[in-house]
């Protein structure tokens, strides 16, 4: 089985054992389409996740939203799981050239190998799987959501490369270091609008439980299976639970332009998995938006580096900083078209992370909502589906 396809059989597994775990850390559907920005963008619906101040953005008839939704998210810069799959094929030759005693292919499969490993240096991969729910509910003088969340967050890397010829078949060299976090998180989001030199001001507070639970494991890539060691009990840890508080501010500067500022985790905390330590660390985000009936255009800015939710340091390459822009098209109120872009300005990154990311979505209102965004890079692709009500 090509190791592509083990992949996909354990995204669908975690799926369906893991039930909420999910959801990239920062998006949904709506705010996908859009490059990523939805600071100052968000609405009743989707604001439990980018900015709860913006749960006081509704139009003026709806009082009341749900929304759920799932995505995906893969990146392999330096193509890693090919790369993986071409050694096990020629690992295969070898071992058959060493059975029928013939030199010459164990020096040429032997060849391959060496020539895979050495392109492997520095390569990573990373994938996120997500799904979301939320209610969010607006009151005479306060709104309120109730959401729940999953991230599913795994990441790979090869360490130990062979150095010659005679150890590329070494199940002690060329290993295959697998990270994931599972997090849960539940929320109730609750945010008032204030009455500024004239304008609006709005303060959300988000209280969350997140649940956490890790996934480790080293193999060399002679003889990794990704589904039966994912799968593996004993590969498994359960870090606990901790409690934490996000905070947004949104400020109406005029009818059409708005700020909005978003920090995440106001309460950090950290988790030893023996030997490496994972922080759940927080995070800033600033947004600025000009809005219209017929238009939404906007940017995000991360404000400090936000590091993988990972523990080993092998994958701090994996460090965002987004710096995203994007549109919202509104036709009647029966469609909406998107567009956007983000790029990752964080330093010390891989060239491949650096590409411009370039997405696009399209929702419609059909008595329910129904939101479709897809983001692709050079190296990277994902999508995002969700639907929800609002009345």
């Amino acid at each position: 089985m090509k190791l592509e396809n083990k992949i996909l059989s354990i995204v669908t597994l975690s799926v369906l054992t893991q039930v909420a775990y999910a959801v990239p850390f920062a998006f949904e559907g709506r705010s996908l389409g859009m490059g990523g920005v939805a600071t100052a963008t968000a609405d009743l619906a989707t604001a439990a996740w980018a900015n709860p101040a913006m749960l006081t953005n509704q139009l003026p008839d709806d009082d009341f939203s749900l929304l759920i939704g799932i995505g995906s998210f893969l990146r392999d810069s330096g193509d890693l799981l090919t790369d993986i799959d071409d050694f096990q094929a020629a690992d295969d030759r070898l071992q058959t050239a060493k059975a029928a005693n013939n030199p010459q292919e164990i020096l040429d499969a032997s060849t391959d190998m060496l020539t895979i490993v050495q392109g492997i240096d520095g390569k990573d991969m990373a994938a996120d799987i997500s799904g979301l729910a939320a209610m969010g509910i607006a009151f005479d003088s306060f709104s309120m959501a109730i959401s729940i969340r999953g991230d599913a967050i795994g990441a790979g890397t090869v360490t130990d490369l062979s150095q010659n010829i005679t150890e590329v078949d070494d199940v002690t060299k060329n290993i295959l270091n697998v990270e994931g976090v599972l997090a849960t998180e539940f929320a109730v989001s609750f945010a008032k609008a204030f009455q500024v030199a004239d304008r609006k001001l709005s303060v959300g507070i988000k209280p969350k439980l997140v649940d956490l639970q890790a996934i480790t494991f080293s193999e060399s890539i002679k003889t990794v299976d990704g589904l039966d060691s994912l799968t593996d009990q004993s590969n498994k840890r359960n870090l606990g639970t901790f409690t934490t508080v996000d905070l947004g501010l949104a400020y109406d500067v005029s009818e059409s332009f708005r700020l909005g500022l978003n920090i995440r985790n106001l309460i950090t905390d950290e988790f030893d998995l023996g030997g490496t330590v994972l922080n759940f660390d927080t995070e800033a985000r600033l947004g600025l938006a000009y809005h219209n009936r017929l238009v939404t255009v906007a940017v995000d800015y991360d404000l400090i580096e936000n590091q993988p939710l990972l523990a080993n340091p092998v994958f701090d390459d994996l460090k965002t900083q987004y710096l995203a822009v994007g549109a919202e098209f509104n036709a009647f109120d029966f469609m909406q078209l998107r567009v956007g872009a983000r790029k990752n300005v964080a330093s010390g990154i891989p060239e491949g992370a650096k590409d411009t990311a370039i997405t696009a979505g399209i929702g419609f209102w059909l008595g329910f909502n129904l939101d479709i965004a897809a983001v692709y890079t050079e190296n990277s692709v994902g999508a995002f589906l969700q639907t929800g009500f609002r009345f």
